[in-house]
C-alpha cells in the first residue's frame, strides 16, 4: 500500500470542509537542528517535504554545543560528514575537578562509530550547514515566517493551517506531520500531550564568549559546592561558561558584564573576551509519554528535554530524526505498511529515558552544594579512580547508555545482535582506498557477511526480495586473507550472478565488531542498527519473517519455520 501524495490540482476540500490548495507527503514544523536534519534525511530519500518555521531566519544564538560519535555518524549519513568535520573541535576530553583535584577524566580513545566520541561546535554554523544542505533537494521546501495555528488529522492525512507573513491563512494537506518545534511545542500542546518530569530548582547563568586566546581544549566541570560551574570550549576560540546562581543572587546582577568577567576570572578564564550572549536558564528533565499520536510525531525537544551535563539533548534529537525518516520513506514509497511507524516510539522512548537519567545523574555529581555530600562524593570518586579498570571505564565514557533496541522493527533469533548499533570501522577496498564502512553501505538496507571467499558470499541468495528492497551487499575479509579470487572484482560494486545483487569486497584490520558472526548474514537497517542475522540454512525463513514484519507488524518477530 502506497502512502505517496502528489501535489493537489485545483482546490480539493478536506474531510473538515477546509479548502486545501497544496498537498505534500510530510510537513515539518520547526527549522531548528532536528527539523533541518529530518529535512535533509527525507530529501536524500526523495520525499517531498515542507518545513515551516515561524521565525524570519535561523537562530543566531548558540544553544547546543556538544555532538557525539553517533551524531557525527548521522551527519555522515546526510552526506554532510566532511562539511561537519571542518566545523567541530574534535576529541575534546572532559575533566571533573573539585578543590583543585581531578575526580575523573573522560577521554574516549575508541572510535566505535568511526568518529570522535566527544566534539563541540557552534550551533549557528551547524544550522547554516544544514540549511545549505537542503539546497541539494528540489523536493524539500522551507518557508520562514509561517506559523502553524492548528491542524486536523483523519485516517488518511493531516490538514495543517498556517498563517503566512502577510497574515493569510493557508491550508496544506500532508500524510504525516512532524513536530520539531522545541520544548514549548505548539503541536504537542494541541495534541494535549503534556511533558512529565521535573524542572531543576537551581538557575544557571550561561555565557557564550570569544576569548582573545584559547589555551585549553578541555571541558571542565568545577564540582565546587561553593558555586558549581562548567566551561566548554568550541571552535574559533569560543567558550561557554555556566555558573549556578546562589541563594540571594538575582538574575539582573549576575547578567551584568562586570559580574560575568569576575566569575570567569575566578574560574581561571581569560578576562579579555567578547560576550556573544548571556542568559539565565533552568534545566529540565521531561519526557512526553508518547512520541506520536495518529499521523503526528514528536522529535527532539518537542518530545524530550534533559539537563546539559551529558551533552545528549541535540544528539537525542538527531537519533529521533534518523530513526523516523527512513521509516517514513519506506511507508510513503509503498515498501512497508504504516504500522512500521509504531516502532518509532517503541525504540526511541526507552533510550531517551535512559539518556535523561544519565544526564540527571551527571548533573547530581556536578550540582551538589551540600559540603558533606560533596566531601563523600570526592572520596568515593578518588578511591574509584585508583582502580585501573574503573578508571578506564570512566575514561571511555562507559556510563553513557548505548542504544540497544529490544522491541520494535527487529527480527530476533535468540542472538543478542539484533537491535544493536553496528560499529563503523575503517575498511580497505580492493583498490587500496581506505574509507569508513557506512560510505559503502549507502542510505538503505545493507547485507554484510564476514567471509573468506567473496565469490561464494552471496551466491546462495536465490530470492529477488533483496533486490526489490534495494539492498547493498558487502563481503568483509580479514586483512590476512590471501588474495584468491580478488582479480575478479575490480569495480566497487559487482553483480552476484543470477541474482544481480550488487556487492562490494573490502578488507578490515578489525573484524571484532562481527565477532561470533563468521559466515552469517547481517541485515542492517538504514540507521545502521542490526535488524537480524541469519545463516544460509534459514535464509528462506528469514525472508518470510522479514516480509511479514514489513507488511503486518512493527513488533519484534521471532524466527520460526
Amino acid at each position: 500500500m502506497s502512502e505517496k501524495l502528489r501535489p493537489a490540482t485545483g482546490h480539493p476540500v478536506s474531510e473538515t470542509g477546509i479548502q486545501v490548495k497544496e498537498s505534500v507527503p510530510v510537513v515539518i514544523v520547526g527549522a531548528g537542528p532536528t527539523g533541518l536534519i529530518t529535512g535533509n534525511l527525507l530529501g536524500m530519500a526523495g520525499i517531498e517535504t515542507l518545513i515551516i518555521e515561524r521565525n524570519a531566519e535561523l537562530s543566531d544564538y548558540p544553544k547546543a554545543i556538544a555532538i557525539d560519535d553517533e551524531g557525527l555518524r548521522i551527519c555522515q549519513a546526510m552526506g554532510l560528514g566532511t562539511a561537519m568535520s571542518t566545523r567541530i573541535l574534535a576529541n575534546v576530553p572532559a575533566c571533573y575537578i573539585a578543590e583543585g583535584r581531578l575526580l575523573a577524566k573522560v577521554a574516549p580513545a575508541n572510535k566505535r562509530n568511526g568518529h570522535p566520541a566527544i566534539s563541540t561546535f557552534y550551533q549557528p554554523a551547524f544550522e547554516a550547514m544544514l540549511l545549505d544542505g537542503l539546497k541539494r533537494f528540489a523536493c524539500v521546501k522551507l518557508r520562514f515566517e509561517h506559523t502553524v495555528e492548528t491542524f486536523e488529522q483523519s485516517d488518511d492525512g493531516v490538514v495543517v493551517s498556517m498563517r503566512t507573513p502577510e497574515g493569510l491563512l493557508q491550508h496544506v494537506r500532508c500524510a504525516y506531520l512532524l513536530a520539531c518545534d522545541g520544548g514549548k511545542s505548539t503541536v504537542r500542546r494541541r495534541l494535549n500531550m503534556p511533558m512529565k518530569g521535573i524542572t531543576f530548582p537551581q538557575k544557571w547563568l550561561v555565557v557564550d564568549c570569544i576569548a582573545d586566546k584559547e589555551a585549553s581544549h578541555v571541558v571542565t566541570f568545577f564540582c565546587n559546592p561553593r558555586r558549581p560551574a562548567v566551561t566548554v570550549p568550541y571552535p574559533n576560540n569560543g567558550r561557554r561558561w555556566e555558573f549556578m546562581l546562589l541563594p540571594g543572587e538575582t538574575e539582573q546582577e549576575l547578567l551584568e558584564k562586570e559580574s560575568i568577567a569576575s566569575l570567569i576570572q575566578q574560574a581561571g578564564g581569560s578576562p579579555h573576551l567578547q560576550i556573544i550572549r548571556q542568559m539565565v536558564y533552568t534545566f529540565h528533565s521531561t519526557l512526553a509519554q508518547s512520541f506520536s499520536q495518529g499521523r503526528v510525531f514528536l522529535l527532539g525537544d518537542a518530545a524530550h528535554m534533559m539537563p546539559p551535563f551529558g551533552g545528549q539533548g541535540l544528539n537525542s534529537g538527531m537519533r529521533d530524526a534518523h530513526n523516523l525518516s527512513w521509516k517514513l520513506a519506506m511507508v510513503l514509497q509503498g515498501l512497508a505498511a504504516p504500522q512500521l511507524l509504531d516502532s518509532y516510539h517503541q525504540e526511541r522512548y526507552r533510550h531517551v529515558a535512559q539518556m535523561i537519567r544519565f544526564s540527571s545523574f551527571l548533573g547530581s555529581i556536578v550540582m551538589s552544594t551540600a559540603r558533606p555530600v560533596a566531601f563523600c562524593r570526592n572520596i568515593i570518586l578518588h578511591v574509584l579512580n585508583t582502580v585501573p579498570a574503573v578508571r578506564e571505564f570512566l575514561a571511555e565514557a562507559g556510563l553513557k547508555p548505548q542504544a540497544k533496541y529490544t522491541t520494535g522493527f527487529l527480527l530476533s533469533n535468540g542472538s543478542n545482535k539484533a537491535g544493536a548499533l553496528l560499529p563503523q570501522p575503517e575498511v580497505t577496498t580492493l583498490q587500496g582506498e581506505r574509507m569508513r564502512l557506512d560510505e559503502l553501505l549507502g542510505p538503505g538496507f545493507a547485507l554484510l557477511r564476514l567471509h573468506n571467499h567473496p565469490e561464494q558470499a552471496f551466491a546462495s541468495l536465490k530470492t529477488d526480495f533483496w533486490q526489490r528492497l534495494g539492498v547493498r551487499c558487502v563481503c568483509i575479509q580479514p586483512q590476512s586473507t590471501p588474495g584468491e579470487g580478488q582479480n575478479a572484482y575490480k569495480d566497487q560494486f559487482v553483480p552476484t550472478g543470477a541474482n544481480t545483487l550488487p556487492f562490494a569486497v573490502v578488507k578490515s584490520d578489525d573484524t571484532h565488531f562481527l565477532s561470533g558472526l563468521q559466515d552469517q548474514f547481517i541485515v542492517l537497517r538504514p540507521d545502521r542498527y542490526i535488524l537480524g542475522v541469519f545463516t544460509e540454512e534459514n535464509a528462506d525463513i528469514f525472508v518470510s519473517a522479514f516480509q511479514r514484519l514489513l507488511q503486518r507488524t512493527s513488533q519484534a518477530v521471532a524466527l520460526s519455520p
